[in-house]
């Protein structure tokens, strides 16, 4: 747990504290302007940048190379034009060009037609070379892309795991496979900011072409851009929180579903598949009306754009009127340049803006990804440094009491008892005495609040963890088996074990001759959540999966309260076997499963109200007897 975290840490922490002065200054204030401020989600998106740096200034020179190349071949078709037109004259307005000399000494060596198709040969050359560079850059988005999908849900694997029990009990498993699924939008966003990055150095490669033209045009166009930016801003506020309310939709959707899913035998044994479809058609017809909202706003971008680019052409053929009133038609060429450079620059500042609109879309997504990554407002495992072989002496609880988060009443009180080594020990209660929390307890699952668990006289919290839970084997009540096969399912307790060790698990869980029986014996699929087995297969498969691990400890939490007669004596016969070499902890709400228990411990709301053994609790008379009797059917139920 604690290395999980620690890769956790290394990618998301470190790498942002690298990754401030070295990402460009543009850059970080576009993420900063994005997040709305220096916020966790900059700090990981900036930790993101950093650690593809090498992909992304890959695509951010591809791309500020093609935009070069596309400026420079419009300068070069002008020259030509130019050349053509007889009005290229060097030394003045266009003559001034960088090449001016060069195309002179064309001219007079090939005449003018050859200057004129040398000119369209480079221009032709950069196109081709703009076409390289275009595809350069998106192959590093695509690659950018896929490493960092793959990376997030490694990582949000890792952080769901690493966690505390406690802290991630808290979410929903819909609320955290939506997480999982919400990484695809984190990878669509790289592909539309190189979609935005391309169109955007296009847009500025013209205007710096469009300056040179005609700087009087150039500002009639830009004051056309500057009333379109004004009036998109709001547009695009608009989408992101209508973005916002389909994230939300969408991840309660997905909560329910799986929780609908998860239910379904419920669902029909209630003739409740009505309730089920009520329940989801609200959140659909939620996400539909969201969905409109933004597609109307989203809508509206491109007539906003037409009415003002209508504008922009008004003001730029007055202006051209003028100019070639005054300049004469040797102003023609240029002004022909000038209105192919715009007809290019307007599908570009239609990319632009699509592009922002989408990035405000996928943006909340990004926000909560990077928010469940987060490492400094969360709880993890923390392991002890002591090394855990075996156990030697046993294990003793002294004072513990624990109140789970968001209760106010304590699960276990002032719990003080020893388990000694090689022994069984089982608890027993009436339900809501706090039994099973023993269980998370001695996993450490959960700590305690007050007091101490004690392991061969150190305190559990300084062993470390990993040793602690390899040594430990359970079975508990609400068994669960993977959708595999029934030899992976057992092997799941030591990865390593061959299947002669599978087999034997399986013998001394008693659950090898039910298993000989089926089709395909160990390799028999158990389908979803084992639905093929009946509930004494499933445990005693959880047994035979616990004993592979030749535990030092074996824990049976209410293993079986929910079996038939004949399942619950195969299992008190496997207990009965396994009780050699091996300290027992028996959690039991079927007192027979325990009578042959070394100590047996009565709790009563969190407390220890009785111990004894079997016989010495029967005479005492107390709780432990009532129950008793209760279950031999021969009392009434103990109130």
């Amino acid at each position: 747990m604690q290395q999980a975290k620690a890769r956790l840490l290394t990618w998301l922490t470190a790498a942002q504290r690298q990754s401030t002065s070295r990402i460009p200054k543009p850059l970080r204030l576009a993420i900063r302007r994005l997040s709305g401020g220096e916020s966790w989600t900059a700090q990981v998106v900036r930790g993101w940048l950093w650690r593809y740096r090498y992909f992304v200034l890959l695509a951010l020179g591809a791309n500020l190379a093609a935009a070069v190349f596309e400026g420079s071949t419009l300068g070069v078709l002008t020259l030509a034009l130019e050349l053509l037109a007889g009005t290229f004259q060097p030394g003045e307005s266009a003559g001034q060009s960088l090449f001016s000399d060069l195309i002179a000494g064309w001219q007079q060596r090939w005449g003018v037609g050859g200057a004129f198709f040398l000119l369209l040969g480079i221009a032709a050359a950069m196109q081709i070379a703009r076409s390289g560079l275009d595809f350069s850059a998106q192959v590093a988005s695509a690659y950018l892309r896929a490493w960092l999908e793959g990376e997030l849900r490694r990582q949000i694997f890792r952080q769901f795991v690493s966690l505390h029990y406690p802290a991630i009990s808290r979410y929903r498993t819909g609320d955290l496979v939506s997480y999982t699924e919400q990484v695809a939008n984190v990878g669509r966003l790289i592909t539309t900011t190189n979609y935005l990055l391309s169109h955007l150095l296009i847009v500025v490669a013209y205007a710096v072409v469009l300056f040179w033209l005609s700087w009087q045009m150039t500002l009639g166009a830009l004051v056309v851009l500057l009333l379109l930016s004004i009036a998109l801003r709001g547009i695009m506020a608009r989408v992101r929180q209508i973005s916002r309310q389909l994230l939300e939709a969408s991840v309660q959707f997905n909560t329910q579903v799986v929780e609908f899913l998860q239910g379904l035998r419920l669902i029909h044994s209630f003739a409740r598949q009505e309730h089920a479809i009520r329940q989801v058609d609200q959140i659909v017809d939620r996400s539909i009306r969201a969905q409109r909202r933004g597609m109307i706003w989203a809508a509206s971008i491109l007539p906003v754009m037409q009415v003002l680019m209508v504008l922009g052409v008004v003001i730029f053929l007055a202006i051209g009127y003028q100019m070639v009133q005054r300049v004469g038609v040797g102003m023609v060429p240029r002004l022909i340049t000038f209105v192919f450079v715009l007809y290019r620059l307007l599908p570009r500042v239609s990319g632009v803006n699509n592009g922002l609109a989408q990035i405000n879309g996928e943006w909340p997504f990004v926000e909560r990804v990077a928010e469940i990554l987060r490492t400094d407002d969360k709880e993890y495992v923390h392991s002890g440094e002591l090394p855990f072989q075996r156990l030697e002496e046993g294990i003793r609880f002294d004072g513990v009491t624990l109140t789970y988060p968001g209760s106010t009443r304590p699960a276990v009180h002032n719990l003080s008892f020893t388990i000694p080594r090689g022994s069984m020990v089982a608890f027993v209660g009436t339900s809501g005495a706090g039994k099973s929390t023993l269980v998370n307890l001695l996993l450490r699952l959960y700590d305690p609040d007050t007091g101490h668990i004690w392991v061969d006289g150190k305190d559990l919290k300084r062993l470390r963890l990993t040793d602690w839970r390899e040594r430990i084997g359970v079975v508990d009540q609400d068994t669960f088996v993977f959708s595999t096969t029934i030899a992976e399912n057992i092997r799941f307790g030591r990865l390593d074990a061959d299947d002669g060790a599978v087999r034997r698990a399986a013998q001394m869980a008693q659950a090898h001759e039910f298993i000989a029986q089926l089709p395909a014996g160990y390799e028999t699929e158990v389908g979803d959540r084992g639905y093929r087995l009946s509930g004494g297969q499933r445990q005693r498969l959880a047994i035979a999966r616990a004993v592979i691990r030749e535990p030092e400890i074996l824990i049976f939490d209410e293993a079986t309260s929910a079996l038939d007669s004949r399942s619950e004596r195969l299992i008190q016969s496997a207990m009965g076997e396994l009780r050699q070499d091996r300290t027992l902890v028996v959690i039991a709400h079927r007192l027979s499963t325990v009578v042959d228990a070394d100590q047996i411990y009565v709790l009563q709301d969190g407390r220890v109200v009785e111990q004894g053994t079997h016989p010495s609790l029967l005479a005492a008379g107390g709780l432990y007897a009532s129950l008793w009797r209760i279950q031999a059917g021969s009392a009434p139920a103990y109130p």
